[in-house]
């Protein structure tokens, strides 16, 4: 009996022998991780900016905040392909680096002109580097930029350049978009593509009564099929989050003829409806947009029929700028030939499958806004 058990208490220590363990894995303090890449062309050369966090600003402390402001290490090499710019961040990098946690890319406009090829070639190759980063363009400088820092010495994973939905469903204007979507917008017929741009604000903030950067997005950058058509800036782009289902949450102002505050108005999840017509050979487009909203602020007596007509008015005159905006770069703004690709491919053929741009100012014939308040708060309509 007792040998019995002495075999298989061996049996036992050699099956532990066998089993893998984690003989190869590195502690956190010996990886360097890679979160944020920022990739321009100049001079003929690729550039490439990889920002490195320090995790001791990450991690939670007792205190709360971070009582140090969060280190931000920024590297910039260049080389003869976006491959070897990178690998040249190996010269230098002192410890092995990590791309898996990689959550943001920018591109410059310079490097977008470049094509899809070398855009996406090597982050879509590369095994580490994952599809659900988000994805922007900048005309401000790169190093300057990836090294903002958000509120109370808080990491730049707090930022909107990491994380930018939570701002956006308080504000929602320019919708951020992820890799895999970017991917499949630039490539796919009839698509045009919104990429968000970023730049550095210096006026809003202050600490302690000076000036603090913070990022923003001011604007896209638009894509038709690979060909950029140029950036318009968010003020230019107010009429698409109307058009928009991906809108979450925004407001409206409404002011009289002295550009006066009468009230403002937030509006909830639009739902929107687009048809075409052909008709004598002329293709146009029929927008309705259901609203449903909150009234957040009444500075001015004003009845809810008057407000609500005052509002549709508003927002249609939004729609029809913006529309105008894409049609003065040759893009369509609001996804418009998309749709009659899916509808009708044959007819999408015939209009948008030419050189010359489809769209023109009437080709957008009719915007049919029905707007619903559903809270009008405490004070009901009165000041």
């Amino acid at each position: 009996m007792k040998r019995t058990r002495v075999f298989q208490t061996i049996v036992m220590i050699a099956i532990l022998w066998t089993l893998t363990g984690c003989w190869d894995a590195k502690e956190v303090q010996d990886i360097n991780y890679v979160k944020t890449l920022g990739i321009d062309y100049v001079k003929g050369e690729y550039v490439v900016y990889a920002v490195m966090l320090d995790f001791t600003s990450v991690a939670k402390q007792e205190g709360g905040k971070p009582s140090q402001k969060a280190s931000v290490w920024v590297s910039r090499t260049s080389g003869i392909s976006i491959n070897d710019a990178i690998d040249k961040l190996y010269h230098t990098s002192q410890q092995h680096m990590f791309f898996a946690h990689i959550s943001s890319i920018i591109y410059s406009e310079a490097v977008l002109k470049q094509g899809p090829e070398v855009v996406f070639d090597l982050t879509n190759r590369y095994h580490e580097i994952r599809y659900t980063k988000w994805v922007y363009t900048t005309q401000d400088q790169m190093d300057k930029l990836l090294s903002v820092t958000p509120f109370f010495n808080e990491s730049p994973i707090s930022s909107i350049l990491n994380a930018p939905m939570e701002t956006y469903k308080q504000s929602s204007h320019i919708t951020p978009i992820q890799f895999h979507r970017f991917i499949a917008n630039y490539n796919e017929l009839g698509r045009t593509t919104l990429l968000p741009s970023l730049s550095i604000n210096k006026e809003t903030w202050k600490e302690n009564l000076k000036n603090h950067e913070l990022l923003e997005i001011d604007g896209c950058m638009i894509i038709d099929h690979g060909n950029i058509r140029g950036k318009l800036t968010k003020e230019k782009l107010s009429g698409l989050r109307w058009v928009n289902p991906k809108t979450i949450r925004t407001p409206v102002s409404i002011t009289d003829n002295e550009n006066k505050i009468i009230a403002t108005i937030v509006i909830r999840k639009p739902k929107v409806k687009i048809e075409h017509h052909i008709q004598e050979g002329k293709l146009t487009f029929q927008v309705q947009v259901k609203l449903s909203g909150t009234l957040n602020e009444l500075a001015q007596s004003i009845s809810e029929k008057q407000l609500k007509e005052l509002a549709i008015k508003q927002i249609k005159k939004e729609i029809y700028d913006t529309y105008k905006e894409g049609i003065g770069l040759k893009a369509d703004i609001y996804q418009l030939g998309y749709g009659l690709l899916l509808e009708d491919p044959a007819h999408w053929k015939h209009f948008f499958g030419k050189e010359s741009f489809p769209l023109y100012r009437d080709s957008l014939n009719s915007v049919d806004v029905q707007l619903r308040i559903n809270n009008s708060g405490k004070y009901q309509f009165r000041i």
